[in-house]
């Protein structure tokens, strides 16, 4: 690996080229010939001294002459030949001797690859060096990339394995020992599939290239480890070669194991996991049993559905029992039973999932019995709120028909009238009224949404609210556009328009102006209030509708709170929009 980084930093190497002829004159032909900034040109004037340079550098090609006194071109080309390292250097002899076959044939058979004569063709000469250099090159090309993959192989943890179009092993890097046990030269020529079974069938579709497979591998010892395949294909002369490399990952995935286990026993959550196979129990974590009151024993392993998830399918009361239906699903509102009877409420979510090569079911709920029980005691202490509030205005509504119909009685008895009479039963019936609706505000009942025009529940509740801005001298205007039908609770929708109308009118200066608007946008219906008040401080926006927050000195900050709950169960929406001169609540209905 070193000497490859080395290589690789190094750049574009000249390559080393060596002239052997005992006549001066000649070298110095074959230098000026050969002259290139991409050559090293060494001279020798003997086959001694050729040899000496052939123990110390590394030779793309050498030009020999075959005349030379001592060690003749034959017998150097032959030592050359005959040493490991510099066997496959190719040798061109250059003479001037006889062309006859049997020099030729000697030539060749020590080791010559060619053989030129004098006189030669310059161009010629070096077309053929310039041929014998990108072999070379490309030879030490071959050699640098297979000592990285040498190098890769040695160094990796993973098992890296080559097979054929069949799925027979070719090459298998010295990793496989530790990881599964074989040494590498038991594995060529037989399937892979002996290492990861029913691996090879990932390749026989498409799909199955160049992707991460989560499987597990087969030691010798027939013991079985989690792991990770990356597989991928070549073509090399037509032949399909697949690359594989295997990881071991038993430790990751105790790694996840244990993190899945902390979560799974440290969550507030009730959480079960089954087999779907046949519905075993495999564990449940504390937080479900005491919630349930059951004890372990009474639930591990057990088939039948110990802990029943129900969930109403549709508004006619049909029921949905999930307990081991395998269904996946995300927060549906379901109801379970305890073991002493008592039913609790939850949001449930469920996941299919692998555990230890088996199918189970991860189901995890949410228990909203307290939430509920808390938001059902938010609307009732609110509606409280409002009946308080709603008071004084109500004593001082009822008052002024009492005080007109008390008149008209003493003028009765001394003038009786039927006009007299008419008018105290307007009077009565509009304090009947006035107390009706507010009877309807303080009253408790369960949320029963119906076809309604929201503008008629405007109207309906305007006395009321016109009762209370006038005990303050304020001002109620109504704008109601064409509006669709809407499902709504009309209750609730009292309930939240009273809360931002009395809002509003809190918020204004005596004289103010509160404007009650509805219309249709797109595809939503808006109930608009606006105030005339001095706004809103955008910092306190975000907190609006948190219980207990409000920004009036004797406020309980449940009105709001209410009202963002009522609009939250109508699909609706709630915007604000504030500023000096007054603030704005938008109520937007979605349109189904």
């Amino acid at each position: 690996m070193k000497n490859f980084i080395e290589k690789l930093s190094s750049g574009i190497q000249k390559v080393n080229i060596l002239l052997v002829d005992d006549r001066p004159e000649n070298l110095l032909a074959l230098e000026a010939l050969l002259d290139s900034p991409h050559y090293r040109l060494f001279s020798a004037n003997s086959g001694e001294e050729a040899l000496k340079y052939v123990l110390s550098e590394n030779f793309a090609v050498i030009l020999l002459d075959v005349q030379m006194p001592g060690l003749n071109g034959f017998q150097t080309a032959s030592l050359i030949k005959s040493r490991e390292k510099s066997k496959q250097i190719p040798i061109i002899f250059v003479t001037a001797i006889s062309q006859a076959m049997e020099h030729v044939k000697h030539g060749y058979s020590v080791g010559a690859i060619d053989y030129i004569f004098k006189p030669f063709h310059p161009e010629t000469l070096k077309m053929k060096i310039e041929a014998f250099v990108k072999m070379h090159q490309y030879q030490e090309q071959i050699k640098l990339q297979n000592e990285l993959l040498k190098a890769i192989g040695e160094t990796s943890s993973d098992t890296i394995v080559t097979t054929d179009g069949e799925g027979k092993m070719l090459t298998v890097s010295s990793a496989v020992t530790r990881m599964f046990g074989y040494h590498p030269e038991e594995l060529i020529g037989q399937p892979i599939d002996n290492l990861v079974p029913s691996l090879f069938s990932y390749f026989s579709e498409e799909q199955g290239l160049r992707k991460i497979i989560e499987t597990s591998g087969l030691r010798k010892d027939t013991g079985i480890f989690p792991a990770d395949i990356q597989t991928g294909e070549a073509s090399i002369e037509g032949q399909r070669i697949c690359v594989f490399s295997i990881r071991d990952v038993t430790e990751r995935k105790l790694m996840e194991e244990e993190r899945f286990r902390k979560i799974f026993d440290a969550t507030p959550n009730l959480v079960s996991l089954r087999s779907l196979k046949d519905h075993r129990y495999i564990n449940v974590n504390e937080s479900l049993l005491n919630a349930t009151g059951y004890c372990q024993e009474e639930v591990i392993n057990q088939t039948t559905d110990v802990l029943q998830y129900i969930v109403a399918s549709d508004e006619k009361g049909g029921v949905e029992d999930l307990s081991g239906s395998g269904k996946q699903d995300k927060n549906v509102r379901i109801s379970y039973m305890t073991k002493s009877g008592d039913m609790r409420e939850g949001l449930m979510s469920s996941e299919i999932m692998e555990i230890h090569g088996e199918q189970c079911l991860l189901s995890v709920v949410t228990d909203i019995t307290d939430r509920l029980f808390l938001e059902k005691e938010m609307v009732r202490l609110d509606r409280l709120n409002l009946t308080g509030e709603m008071a004084a205005g109500i004593v001082h509504e009822i008052r002024n028909p009492m005080t007109t119909v008390r008149g008209f009685l003493q003028l009765s008895k001394s003038r009786p009238s039927a006009e007299y009479t008419d008018i105290m039963i307007e009077e009565l019936d509009r304090a009947h009224n006035i107390v009706t609706e507010f009877l309807a505000v303080a009253s408790i009942n369960p949320t029963n949404r119906k076809i309604k025009q929201l503008n008629a529940v405007v109207e309906a509740l305007f006395p009321l609210i016109q009762s209370k801005a006038m005990c303050d001298n304020h001002h109620v205007k109504l704008e109601l556009g064409d509006c669709p039908d809407l499902k709504l609770d009309e209750k609730e929708i009292r309930q939240l328009l009273l809360n931002l109308a009395l809002n509003g009118l809190d918020a204004m200066p005596a004289g103010g102006i509160l404007t009650i608007k509805s219309y249709k946008e797109e595809n939503e219906v808006v109930l608009e209030v606006r105030d005339q008040g001095c706004g809103i401080k955008e910092e306190l926006i975000p907190k609006l509708g948190t219980p207990f927050f409000s920004t009036k000195a004797n406020g309980t900050g449940l009105g709001l709170s209410v009202s963002y709950g009522v609009a939250a169960r109508h699909d609706a929406v709630i915007k604000v929009k504030t500023s000096e001169k007054g603030t704005i609540f938008y109520v937007h209905f979605r349109l189904h």
